[in-house]
């Protein structure tokens, strides 16, 4: 395996990912570097890697939400909602955006994860349930009931 060949053309679906987590372009930027120095730290693993998307992915995962915690101890999760609502019109299509983003945040694992890989990401039921080690099965009533609740704290919020 190859760093420019084989790990480096993952590089923008990760900062994509980490974007989504964190909802901050430089943050997102410093997630994605940090990512390729932990594979690059644990090259000795490579050969033994079968699916070295998936190992970036959750690399990338760990350290966004890594960084998101920290992120948080400094601002209110509400008082972002509440910005959010009260600043946006509902045609205002960033301020939506933001606040679903938001939303999905709030899922807890793997539900937040299911949404991002699918809805965000595009990718298929087949490779999320390889990357999150589910069955197809489980991803679609996860994602079933992802989307329910993203669907009730929206419909809660704008009420």
């Amino acid at each position: 395996m190859d760093l420019r060949t084989d790990i480096l053309p993952h590089s923008d679906r990760l900062f994509r990912m980490a974007l989504n987590i964190l909802m901050d372009a430089t943050e997102a930027e410093d997630v994605v570097q940090d990512t390729m120095l932990r594979a690059w730290e644990r090259r000795a693993e490579w050969e033994s890697i079968e699916n070295v998307q998936a190992w970036l992915t959750q690399i990338c995962k760990n350290l966004a939400l890594d960084r998101k915690k920290k992120m948080s101890r400094t601002e209110s999760m509400n008082a972002q909602t509440t910005a959010t609502l009260t600043t946006s019109p509902t045609g205002d299509t960033e301020g939506q955006l933001a606040l679903l983003h938001q939303l999905i945040a709030e899922l807890p694992p793997p539900l937040d994860d299911l949404v991002r890989l699918r809805d965000i990401e595009g990718f298929t039921y087949r490779e999320i349930a390889e990357q999150l080690s589910l069955t197809e099965d489980q991803v679609r009533v996860y994602l079933h009931r992802a989307r329910g609740r993203i669907r009730q704290r929206y419909e809660a919020l704008q009420a």
